[in-house]
């Protein structure tokens, strides 16, 4: 096995955790303190990302082969998934706190002395304070109701809230024991809101809620570009009849800095990769890919070929820079995405201008090249480690710790898997600056 197939193997256990950890919690959101069931799925997430982060960091280097193919745009759709994960993980860590904090004692009590829900009349109600929110609002209740314990009826006095207006006569749920006056009861408009306290499944609501967050996030990871496909970044241009081409020769990669500007006039720096073409004639060309391209092995890869470039035509000419989305295919239906770019529009390149059609003359069948290996210690060894310190802050959630100590955790646990985004961003970059004529860092072309 391969290391960067162990990391997925690792990783993968690391999800499966993840997942059992939000399935057992819908199973049974309230349960005694401490979760050992929840600290066993944490612990295999843990498990998975510190055995991820051994192999990367203590695992041999790949040989160095020849780069592989995508049908997908993958820094796109990586990109695209690790939002959609990003925003994902809410979803189950919200379940791992609903589940740590929904165990009430008073509840397990009454559940052990065989009790169980059933209905009550209201005999009187003492107070009702409506509690206005942003769209609606609620009823704060203190009543008295008529339990029917085996000694008797007794008036026992309860505070619970309600959508609605609640008079004397009213019927509510009532959690209690027949044999056990002595341990209380527990009053709700909701029934399913009680069974879930004596063990029960998650409401219907919450298992609704859970779904349609969920299918927010896939779409949003679509969106983001997680089903991008190589052959599909100049589809617009192609249907309208606005996409030109030219035969190049590729002579170097190499990495320089990008400027950008954005809506506020604020300039932006970084280095990105740079392809180097030559358009016949002498005329240089130059493409900026993607950060997340590795400039040495890719230049192994095409280097002094021939290929084909395709972009998107020039809008109106106006003299400065311009930057248009532009492929460059190579032999073997191999594709490379990224922005032409030229100092003025006097250097654009004339080109040939394509009919109008689905896409492009290879066809839908381009492969984007992925140079190898995916997995870099240089480049994802910190982030890891901060993914691990996350999750084991987040496993103290398990134990009896309180209300706000617990969110304050989530929040703390969700800035440690921000920070590991942006320190293996952070890490690119600084990989790539590795490669600018300043650094003393020879060109990967």
């Amino acid at each position: 096995m391969t290391r960067t197939r162990m990391i997925h193997a690792c990783l993968t256990a690391a999800g499966a955790g993840v997942l059992a950890a939000a399935v057992r919690a819908l199973m049974r959101p309230a349960a005694a303190l401490p979760r050992w069931d929840l600290l066993g799925c944490l612990a295999l997430t843990v498990a998975g990302l510190v055995g991820a982060l051994v192999v990367l960091r203590r695992g041999p280097d790949p040989q160095q082969g020849a780069a592989g193919t995508s049908r997908f745009w993958w820094p796109d759709r990586n990109r695209g998934w690790a939002v959609a994960g990003l925003c994902g993980l809410i979803v189950p860590m919200g379940l791992f706190l609903y589940a740590a904090l929904s165990f009430l004692p008073q509840a397990a009590r009454i559940t052990e002395a065989e009790g169980g829900v059933r209905a009550v009349s209201v005999q009187k109600v003492l107070s009702a304070e409506y509690v206005r929110e942003k769209h609606g609002g609620h009823y704060e209740v203190v009543a008295r109701v008529a339990v029917p314990f085996d000694a008797g009826t007794r008036s026992e006095k309860a505070a619970f809230t309600s959508e609605y207006e609640v008079e004397s006569g009213s019927r509510m749920w009532a959690l209690y024991a027949p044999s056990s006056a002595e341990l209380g009861v527990l009053v709700d408009t909701d029934r399913e809101d009680l069974e879930v306290k004596t063990g029960g499944s998650a409401q219907g609501d919450v298992l609704v809620l859970v779904l349609v967050l969920t299918g927010v996030c896939v779409l949003l990871g679509i969106a983001s570009g997680g089903l991008s496909r190589a052959s599909r970044g100049l589809r617009g241009a192609l249907k309208k009849g606005r996409c030109r081409s030219l035969p190049v020769t590729v002579t170097g990669v190499d990495v320089v800095m990008d400027s950008t500007k954005d809506s506020k006039g604020v300039v932006t720096e970084r280095p990105k990769p740079r392809l180097t073409l030559d358009g016949g004639d002498g005329a240089g060309l130059e493409i900026l890919l993607d950060p997340a391209i590795d400039p040495v092995r890719l230049s192994q890869e095409i280097n002094g070929l021939r290929a084909q470039l395709y972009w998107e035509q020039w809008g109106t000419v106006r003299p400065g820079p311009k930057r248009v989305r532009a492929m460059l295919v190579l032999d073997e239906r191999r594709c490379v995405r990224g922005d032409l770019r030229v100092a003025d529009s006097s250097e654009c390149p004339e080109g040939t201008l394509l009919p109008a059609a689905p896409s492009l003359p290879e066809g839908d069948g381009l492969r984007a090249i992925r140079p190898y290996p995916a997995w870099d210690r240089q480049l994802h060894a910190e982030g890891l480690g901060w993914m691990v310190a996350g999750a084991c802050v987040f496993s103290a959630v398990t134990f009896d710790i309180g209300r706000w100590v617990a969110l304050a955790l989530l929040v703390v646990t969700y800035g440690a898997l921000l920070i590991a985004r942006m320190v293996m961003n952070d890490s690119r970059t600084e990989y790539l600056k590795g490669f600018l004529p300043d650094a003393g860092a020879g060109s990967g072309g």
